[in-house]
């Protein structure tokens, strides 16, 4: 018989296989499940079904040719010239889905077939709501056209190229967050991998680097807090650039270049003075190009959208009387809160229904306590208090930012509450609130048990989400029927 001493030295490496094996599942199911349900949205997903993705459209078209700066065709009207068959395309499926009723899927691709055996024209169009974006978040589906007619693919082909570019692009995103992460990383995962976020991801929306880029940033500023030890000069031109993107994304995401601010003086040059410059120097980049852009392209939407909306008289309001502007924000969380979590989790399509609609609250709403309880099973070895607190009280913040912005541009002046935010929007503040939970918690003891809750609540947030995507999928199935076509 073998003494004791053996059976000691084998229990350790029995616990490390146990610790290995944790991430390696984590690491397996996560992603066949991008595979399986990101394939089949691609696969499925009816053609211009997604929010505004009518919109997004035009201005991949106008990217997709070269034109990256948008023209001024009226008052708060942008646009310009984009390929006459992608645009005829859209029209058909609008048209076909605004009548209530499924979409042909032969008869499409038969579309498709014959607007690409036309000589290429330009049909200058408005779209403002687009147009206005600045082309950062467009490129990567703008890239999938230009292969796909580079390949001889006609119109329904290159919007099918164009939605996989994102979730190539996307998919690249996350990995990049995944591995800059010190910790959170199985939270915003499965962040990353929840209904609204993954559809956005297999679409033409902008929202997929609106999302990705500000929380790349916050785990760069976390890994580096972590590690404490001096950047270099690529270090700091990185995050300078990296804020730039910031303000090439929707306004609301350049106040997320503040975060370099959370560099301590140790990292960040060594005094004080230069971790305020730094600091200071990437929250103005990201806020100046912002605002530049937005100067260029000054969209008003609740005018375009009819709504009534004023901004000059809202913001005479908010000078008049700021704490009804605070009443009327408070309301509208009040009213709306639950119903914007529904709206971002588990919403399906942008048109009327049934091409619109929500999965069972069976599903969305355990989502909503399954993923901080998973952020606080996944905490890094030491706590870091001072980016939980960077964090967290950004994260209403942000949620007071949208409501402001949305008051001012599109709500009617006089209005209960503010109209026209949409769960989606709340993402970013998600990914905050996650970040910030996983920086307080750090790795508490017994650490067996912390791992295996948080293969637990990681294996339950993806059944959560793929049951509300399978809930989805039917309904794409019964409108946009494919069965072996509709790929060129």
């Amino acid at each position: 018989m073998s003494s004791g001493t053996p059976l000691v030295r084998r229990f350790p490496a029995r616990t490390g296989a146990a610790v290995r094996l944790e991430p390696l599942l984590i690491a397996v199911l996560a992603t066949a499940y991008a595979l399986l349900f990101g394939g089949m949205l691609l696969a499925r997903t009816p053609p211009f079904a997604g929010q505004d993705e009518a919109f997004h459209w035009q201005r991949v078209l106008q990217i997709a040719d070269g034109h990256i700066l948008a023209e001024t065709l009226g008052p708060n009207a942008w646009g310009g010239p984009i390929d006459r068959a992608g645009y005829l395309q859209m029209l058909y499926h609008i048209d076909r889905i605004q009548k209530h009723g499924p979409v042909d899927p032969a008869e499409a691709q038969a579309l498709s077939d014959h607007l690409a055996a036309q000589p290429p024209s330009l049909e200058v169009v408005a779209f403002p709501s687009s147009a206005s974006f600045a082309p950062l978040a467009y490129l990567p589906q703008a890239a999938g056209v230009a292969v796909a007619r580079v390949a001889g693919l006609g119109p329904l082909g290159q919007m099918q190229a164009g939605r996989a570019g994102n979730f190539a692009v996307y998919a690249l995103m996350v990995a990049a967050i995944l591995r800059a992460l010190p910790a959170g990383r199985v939270a915003v995962l499965a962040l990353a991998l929840s209904p609204v976020a993954l559809q956005s991801a297999c679409s033409l929306s902008a929202d997929p680097l609106n999302l990705t880029l500000p929380v790349l940033l916050l785990a760069l500023v976390w890994r580096l807090r972590e590690r404490g030890t001096p950047i270099g000069r690529a270090t700091g031109a990185g995050l300078v650039a990296l804020s730039a993107g910031l303000g090439l994304l929707k306004l609301t995401m350049a106040p997320f270049a503040g975060a370099v601010l959370y560099l301590p003086a140790a990292v960040a040059g060594g005094t004080q003075r230069s971790r305020v410059a730094l600091g200071g120097l990437c929250l103005a980049v990201a806020l100046g190009v912002a605002i530049l852009w937005d100067a260029a392209y000054p969209f008003v939407p609740g005018p375009y959208w009819g709504t009534a909306a004023d901004p000059a008289a809202q913001l005479a309001r908010l000078r008049a009387d700021p704490l009804e502007a605070l009443r009327v924000f408070a309301a509208t969380v009040r009213d709306w809160a639950v119903m914007w979590w529904r709206d971002g989790y588990g919403r399906y399509g942008g048109h009327p229904q049934p091409w619109h609609g929500y999965a069972s609250d069976r599903w969305v709403l355990p989502a909503l306590w399954v993923l901080p309880a998973l952020a606080l099973c996944d905490g890094a070895r030491r706590r870091d208090p001072g980016f939980a607190v960077g964090c967290l009280v950004p994260a209403p913040a942000y949620a007071l930012l949208l409501l402001v912005v949305f008051w001012i541009g599109y709500t009617p002046v006089g209005g209960a509450t503010v109209d026209g935010v949409q769960g989606r929007y709340f993402l970013p503040m998600h990914a905050l609130v996650l970040l910030g939970l996983a920086a307080a918690a750090g790795a508490w003891h017994p650490a067996a048990a912390r791992r295996g809750l948080r293969l637990a609540l990681f294996a339950a947030a993806l059944a959560l989400g793929g049951a509300v995507l399978v809930e989805v999928l039917g309904v794409w199935g019964s409108l946009w029927p494919v069965a072996g076509c509709c790929g060129g």
